[in-house]
């Protein structure tokens, strides 16, 4: 399930980063990589809430360095830096459990037919 959920952390990640693709992709990427997470392992709605919870961890940090190197260019505080990576980690974990669930429910009904 780790494997999983750093497949799912990558895609995400890479949806993001790459330039001009990001503007259609950045907002939708943990569901895309819950999915691709989600398929990959043919998970269970329970582990698709720890594929969900396992990206948000693995992106934490990326997240926090982002908007802390914003945050000292623009001057901005502590606090908002604080609710933007907060934010951000609520969105790839609510994001990434639901694309790992229909990722592994399309993967459990594609094996079963």
């Amino acid at each position: 399930m780790l494997k999983a959920a750093l497949v799912g952390a990558a895609v995400t990640l890479g949806c993001i980063l790459i330039p001009i693709v990001h503007f259609v992709t950045a907002v939708p990427s943990p569901l895309i990589g819950g999915y691709m997470a989600g398929t990959r392992s043919a998970c269970s709605q329970g582990q698709a809430l720890l594929i969900g919870l396992l990206m948000a961890v693995l992106l934490l940090l990326p997240a926090a360095v982002a908007v802390m190197g914003v945050a000292l260019f623009a001057q901005l505080s502590a606090g908002f830096v604080l609710v933007v990576v907060g934010a951000a980690v609520l969105w790839v974990f609510a994001g990434g459990t639901v694309g790992a669930a229909l990722g592994g429910a399309s993967a459990r009904r594609s094996a079963s037919a």
